[in-house]
This record gives C-alpha cells, sequence and structure tokens, in this order.
C-alpha cells in the first residue's frame, strides 16, 4: 500500500473551514501532489470550485500622511486616517503597511495587528512585524493595505485578481484554504479547447477562455488540460495563480 499524503502539519486543513483565524491571512502551503493553497475569510457562502476575487482596498486609506517624525526601529504607529470604511480589530493582520512618497518610500511591512478603526474615525493604530527600516518625515505618504485573502468573494469581472477556488462549502466569515495552483476542478463558461488559457468570466465563479485579444488587465489563471471545458460544468483546470 502506498504512503497517503501529507495531512497534518497545519492547524487547518484543505478540507476544514473554522470560524477563528487558525493561520495567517495569504500564508501559502503546498501539498505532496504538487497543489497550493492560500489562507484566506470568506465575505459571503462559498461552494467548491467557485473561482474567488480579491476585494477592492478603500481610496480613503491610501496615499495618506505620516504626519509626524518617525524613526527608525518603530513596532507601533498611531496613524490619522481622513475618512472612509470602518476597519475591524486586526482586520489588517497580515497586511502592509507601504511607504507611497517622500521620505522612507518604498518600504513595505507586514502588519501584526491594528485597533478597531469606526466610521468618520480619525486614528488608528497598527503594530509592525518588523520595525521601521528607513525613518519616515512628517510628509511621508503611506498607505494600508489589506491582505488580499480578506474577504474573498466570488468573482463576475475578468479583470478582478483571483484568490482561489475552495474544496468545500464555505461559510460566510470563516476562514479557509482556497487553491492557487495545480490540477483542480473549477466551474466553466463556454467550451475552452485543452490547452486554452484561462480568465475570470462574467458567470459568477467560472472560468472562460482568453479570447484571440485580450486586454493587459485581465490576469490569467490557468489552462484548461486533458479534456475540452464544457460550459456550466466543472472541468480539469490546471491554476497558475502562484
Amino acid at each position: 500500500m502506498t504512503m497517503p499524503f501529507k495531512k497534518t502539519g497545519y492547524p487547518q486543513g484543505v478540507y476544514e473551514q473554522s470560524s477563528s483565524c487558525k493561520c495567517m491571512l495569504g500564508e501559502y502551503r503546498q501539498t505532496r501532489d504538487g497543489c497550493g493553497y492560500r489562507y484566506g475569510y470568506a465575505s459571503e457562502t462559498l461552494t467548491p470550485g467557485k473561482m474567488t476575487h480579491a476585494t477592492q482596498l478603500n481610496a480613503y486609506h491610501l496615499d495618506e500622511a505620516i504626519l509626524a517624525v518617525t524613526p527608525i526601529g518603530t513596532y507601533t504607529l498611531d496613524l490619522t486616517i481622513s475618512a472612509g470604511k470602518a476597519i475591524l480589530k486586526d482586520e489588517l493582520r497580515g497586511g502592509y503597511f507601504q511607504i507611497r512618497s517622500s521620505t522612507g518610500q518604498g518600504q513595505r511591512l507586514m502588519i501584526a495587528g491594528n485597533s478597531a478603526l469606526l466610521v468618520g474615525g480619525v486614528s488608528i493604530q497598527i503594530a509592525l512585524d518588523d520595525p521601521l527600516k528607513i525613518a519616515l518625515s512628517a510628509t511621508s505618504k503611506y498607505d494600508l493595505i489589506r491582505s488580499p485573502w480578506y474577504e474573498v468573494a466570488l468573482s463576475t469581472t475578468d479583470e478582478n485578481f483571483a484568490t482561489g477556488v475552495p474544496l468545500i462549502n464555505v461559510t460566510s466569515t470563516y476562514y479557509a484554504w482556497f487553491q492557487t495552483h495545480g490540477v483542480a476542478n473549477c466551474l466553466i463558461q463556454d467550451t475552452p479547447a485543452v490547452g486554452s488559457q484561462l480568465i475570470l468570466s462574467a458567470t459568477e465563479g467560472a472560468l472562460a477562455v482568453v479570447g484571440t485579444s485580450s486586454d493587459v488587465d485581465v490576469p490569467k489563471v490557468g489552462y484548461i488540460w486533458g479534456a475540452a471545458g464544457v460550459t456550466t460544468e466543472y472541468c480539469p483546470v490546471f491554476l497558475t495563480i502562484d
């Protein structure tokens, strides 16, 4: 008898969901068959084989001034935000604090945690996983970047950033693994031939063939392999998101 594939070593399996976060959002794992998965948080009810996408960042959480000189070695920052949607406590965990312009520009540091920000609130505190490597000036501009795998949702737009397909039914506001690489079973639109490159489609959660010409802002997520795709059915796909 052959040995089974490794299924342990992580606090949550690829066929499990959880109401609490057990891994870092966006964490990548690979099983012995070479398939890859990312850990994510569902913003709605999801089903196996339907492609998900990353929800957009809030414009008010981007290009904000730091307003104070901040020295090298700082782990905790008190930030001012002009407006925008609420941010839940630790929503930014696994995301990034990035310096967009002025002194310290180009830095990217992972966020270890954050305080809550109410709608209309103006201040938030973030804790960094590593300290600032370059000091910031009062005019430095920052971005608060959530993990792409926070609040993943079903896609109906080909320009969306694909975040993978779940292997199980996932309850809204639960955490699960999303397959991003290797042989997968995905919902198909139309009848792509073997070898066809695939993109997100207008059919919720489905993948479609790339046209003879494709816009530069439409990501390619994988290929049909082994047999031609059949519309509205779940067919073998080789995912190449990762």
